[in-house]
């Protein structure tokens, strides 16, 4: 199986061969531009992401139904199912937040900061299914998670802080030498623009690394060998999934409490 094969082009060659010939058509890049040099294209990375998002479709609407109980929620269930791990795993990331930013600005985003965790897991879970790929382990898929991190944390300063946050780039306030903001306003430009580039770089690297690792040992020594790596991968994807959640919390955090450090 090549670095792009997949349970849609081994179950279904003619029609994905077509889907993708049509795809590439339209949304295929031809031109390299720095790290972006040319790519096979491939659709294996966007089924991935419309598998995870059906996924966490049925898992919201079995939470959803394990509040409608007598316990309306307030009673974990029994049965170790998969409401119990939503609700385990939202908690986690909320807890994660409030301990970050505070309860009230925990509750104000954890839609998306859940929401991005479980999505991010789920991509890189997938790494380890035999015939999957994670849609992770590409640079456009976590540029996007990463563009929607900078856009959130940036307009929610703005929200909160008004003028007063786009004041932070000018540096502290130091008495006396005004003209050091021409220093610190670059600095801190580039600083926030490599936030969305480290952000994407670091997830796709890990994965991508994890991902070859594990195909290369199940194609070397299929039986049992490749069941450390396995272990392995699952901690990768907890880790990065965590690493991407946490980073997203404090870059948050900090855009919203500009106001009283300044």
């Amino acid at each position: 199986m090549g670095d792009h094969d997949s349970w849609y082009t081994l179950l279904m060659p003619e029609f994905w061969a077509h889907l993708e010939s049509s795809a590439a058509e339209h949304l295929a890049r031809d031109k390299a531009f720095l790290i972006f040099g040319a790519t096979h294209f491939t659709l294996v990375h966007v089924a991935g992401a419309i598998l995870a998002f059906v996924f966490l479709i049925i898992a919201a609407l079995r939470y959803r139904a394990s509040l409608q109980d007598s316990s309306r929620g307030v009673v974990p269930p029994r049965n170790f199912g998969l409401a119990a791990m939503v609700d385990g795993f939202v908690g986690a990331v909320y807890n994660l937040s409030a301990d970050v930013m505070g309860e009230e600005d925990a509750k104000r985003f954890l839609p998306l900061t859940g929401t991005l965790a479980l999505f991010i897991f789920v991509c890189n879970i997938q790494g380890l299914i035999p015939g999957m790929l994670p849609p992770t382990d590409t640079l456009k898929t976590n540029l996007v998670f990463a563009l929607i991190v900078f856009i959130v944390y940036n307009v929610a300063g703005v929200a909160r802080n008004g003028f007063g946050y786009l004041a932070h780039f000018l540096g502290p306030k130091i008495g006396g030498f005004p003209w050091l903001f021409f220093l610190f306003l670059p600095i801190e430009i580039v600083s926030h623009l490599a936030r969305p580039v480290s952000l994407s770089l670091r997830l796709t690297g890990n994965i991508v690394a994890d991902h070859k690792v594990v195909g290369v040992v199940a194609l070397m020594v299929p039986l049992l060998v490749p069941l450390p790596f396995l272990l392995l991968g699952t901690v990768v994807a907890i880790v990065q999934t965590l690493v991407f959640t946490l980073l997203t919390i404090i870059f948050i955090g900090l855009a919203v409490e500009h106001a009283e450090e300044h």
